[in-house]
């Protein structure tokens, strides 16, 4: 008999159906074959405390906490499937091979090894890894399974997750306990999580340092017989680009008015644009943002509860944005199953795009963990409006990705008036192609910003000969910041992170990213606002102390992290080296760390003591002198209040919230006030109210 462990539930059901072997009721068995399951981890490192009591209380003494090896315990919520699995590699594996098709990849490579060390089997010459990132098929499990290799094969990736695991572990426990103590305060820090911390916290810095810079632009409106267009005052940078800003008010306005227009040249150019590609994870939390304003984490759980709930979709957490080779078959048959349902999205397909030369599609060398997100069959009509929302943008990309190219001439008009050059570009659409499925979209397909309406101007028909300058406005303007970041933009960064202007490694992988976001919102270091990530006073304090010392200088940089990552891939024993000399010397430095003092929200309306904000709530500080127990919680009726609502509220004003929840899930809107220190719920019209209930 062989026995095979996958990571997850439904592909032990692929298994099972590949290999027609029949559910028992708790795993699938027959005369040739066992298969049963993890629940993506069974297992959780220890807390400092299960090393030993004394650990429990925080004390600067104790640190660095550095254990020889981390020990795990049974995660509560899935101790029973744990329970399950450990016995049977404990009763069936020892006189059988056992196939290991964990997921393929670190973190897979990780799971299956602690399961393994957990069952306390440590000879691995029976045991074989099961690898492909292909969509898993009947005939690819099978193909797959005469290729498996010894796991020992596999276990430089294994001692990689071992590594990084315990370097998040010796970073988050030691750090942020030596930092809490100091600062009087709790202060969560990471490996990842902080420089991403630092990031948003340099780009506001960015914004704040920011000055404008003012210039001109001189927009000139020329007339023919056929048409008006417009066109822009230039001169050449000495690398020969075009610059249509002007640093002094060079014209006069009335300078060029009803002069003649010369063309000086005229340069047509086809441009083709590929399809996009297959979303990941990222991409697609990119684009639900853009389009619906969902956060990354709303963004996950809808996409896990299409691919668990509906069957509808593939695995979500993948890194991916193309299929292996093997998967010419699965997409072909989705395509005919789809076509069915959304017939409205093929017109643009090009069918030769579904076959195997196509490795913009089928790239195997590009395939990483997972394949890319792709619809399996149509949506319930029971699903919710946002589960259909996402949805949609993956069938829409997934048509997307194997439609026409979208080809367009681009044309520009070199023109003198008065001896000034101007120019005037235009585009002119030659096959919509895939384009034809976004053009209601105000983003693209990634969540970028979509083609200027303008830039479809095109110049064909008009008399060149005969053109006349009807007027020129002079346009003062200034040069703008970067933008704050949001969700977007953010995964965007964390995806290829920049530090002063290199490239380096990403920050995160695909099922983390949402949740390190996340984290930096519950611990009340950022929040969003008007859809911008905004850093609090916490976040802000934090990176501050940080930045006084060099020594903790790798925890506010990405490309530190990235070099971190690169040693780990490379010498995963001298990395953890490293990280254990980093997290040793730090504790016993001596830091001048700042104690937090809370800024004062409000006053309290019960006792008149200051309203600071916890980590969960905005309350009276109070507490620990007279008992006060004021709160205004920061998830009420399922909205999110910020610091500033909070604010409003305490001085009495009302507060507006869209996105309220009933119990029975349905989504609100409401006015919140302040009544005797409760708050309140008004609406404007009996509709609201009626909703609510």
């Amino acid at each position: 008999m062989t026995f095979i462990l996958t990571e997850k539930p439904s592909v032990a059901k692929a298994f099972a159906h590949a290999l027609a072997v029949p559910f028992t009721g708790a795993y699938y068995e027959n005369s040739r074959y066992l298969i049963t399951n993890c629940l993506g981890h069974l297992f959780q490192a220890f807390d400092p405390e299960d090393y030993e009591v004394r650990y429990k209380k925080w004390s600067l003494s104790d640190l660095p906490i550095i254990p020889h090896t981390i020990c795990f315990k049974k995660i509560e919520a899935s101790k029973k499937q744990a329970d399950l699995v450990i016995s049977l590699l404990q009763e069936r594996q020892t006189d059988h091979p056992l196939i290991i098709a964990t997921d393929a990849g670190r973190e897979g490579e990780l799971i299956a090894r602690i399961v393994l060390s957990e069952a306390g089997i440590s000879d691995t010459k029976n045991i074989f890894r099961f690898w492909t990132s292909s969509a898993l098929t009947p005939s690819v499990i099978t193909e797959t399974l005469k290729k498996v290799k010894p796991l020992s094969d596999y276990n430089d990736l294994a001692r990689q997750g071992y590594a990084r695991q315990k370097a998040d572990w010796l970073v988050g426990i030691n750090i942020s306990r030596l930092l809490s103590l100091h600062a009087k305060t709790l202060l969560s820090v990471g490996r990842v999580q902080t420089a991403v911390l630092a990031e948003i916290f340099r780009r506001e810095k960015e914004i704040a340092e920011f000055i404008p810079i003012p210039y001109y632009e001189y927009c000139a409106e020329i007339a023919s017989s056929e048409a008006i267009f417009t066109a822009k005052a230039y001169t050449r940078h000495e690398d020969g680009s075009i610059i249509t800003a002007f640093p002094n008010d060079c014209f006069t306005a009335d300078r060029f008015s009803k002069k003649p227009v010369t063309v000086q040249e005229i340069k047509q150019e086809q441009k083709k644009e590929a399809p996009p590609l297959l979303f990941n994870l990222s991409a697609l939390q990119r684009a639900a943002f853009a389009s619906f304003s969902l956060s990354p984490d709303q963004t996950l759980t809808i996409a896990q509860t299409l691919y668990e709930k509906y069957q509808c979709l593939s695995y979500p957490r993948t890194p991916s944005r193309v299929m292996g080779s093997a998967d010419v078959p699965l997409i072909k048959e989705v395509f005919e199953r789809m076509s069915a349902v959304y017939p409205e999205y093929t017109n643009a397909v090009d069918t030769a795009l579904l076959e195997a030369p196509n490795t913009r599609l089928f790239n195997d060398a590009q395939l990483e963990d997972h394949h890319a997100l792709i619809p399996l069959q149509a949506i319930a009509d029971t699903a919710s409006k946002n589960e259909k929302a996402v949805f949609s943008l993956v069938v829409k990309q997934f048509f997307a990705s194997f439609s026409h190219l979208f080809v367009y001439e681009m044309q520009t008009l070199f023109l003198m008036i008065d001896d000034v050059p101007f120019i005037a570009r235009g585009r002119k659409t030659m096959q919509l192609g895939w384009k034809s499925l976004f053009l209601q979209d105000t983003k693209s397909s990634d969540g970028t910003e979509a083609a200027d309406k303008d830039d479809e101007n095109t110049f064909d028909g008009i008399d060149t000969a005969h053109l006349l300058c009807k007027e020129v406005r002079t346009e003062k303007k200034k040069t703008q910041s970067k933008k704050p970041y949001r969700y977007d933009s953010l995964l965007q960064f964390m995806e290829k992170p920049k530090e002063n202007g290199k490239q380096s490694a990403s920050l995160g992988t695909e099922a983390t990213r949402a949740a390190i976001i996340q984290t930096l919102l519950d611990r009340a270091y950022i929040q969003e606002e008007k859809k911008n990530l905004h850093l609090l006073e916490k976040g802000i304090f934090l990176i501050q102390q940080l930045e006084k010392f060099p020594l903790l200088a790798p925890l506010i940089s990405a490309q530190e992290t990235a070099e971190w990552e690169y040693a780990l891939k490379t010498d995963s024993k001298a990395f953890l080296e490293k990280i254990e000399a980093f997290v040793s010397n730090v504790c016993k430095k001596q830091l001048s760390i700042a104690v937090f003092e809370k800024q004062k929200i409000g006053t309290c309306p019960l006792c008149g003591g200051a309203v600071v904000e916890m980590e969960k709530a905005f309350s009276c500080n109070q507490y620990s002198v007279t008992g006060c127990r004021f709160t205004i919680w920061k998830k009420t009726y399922g909205a999110l209040l910020s610091a500033s609502d909070a604010a409003r509220l305490l001085t009495g004003k009302s507060v507006r919230k869209k996105n309220c929840k009933s119990k029975t899930g349905k989504v609100f809107s409401c006015i919140l006030s302040l009544v005797n220190g409760i708050i309140t719920v008004s609406f404007d019209t009996a509709k609201e109210q009626k909703i609510r209930r």
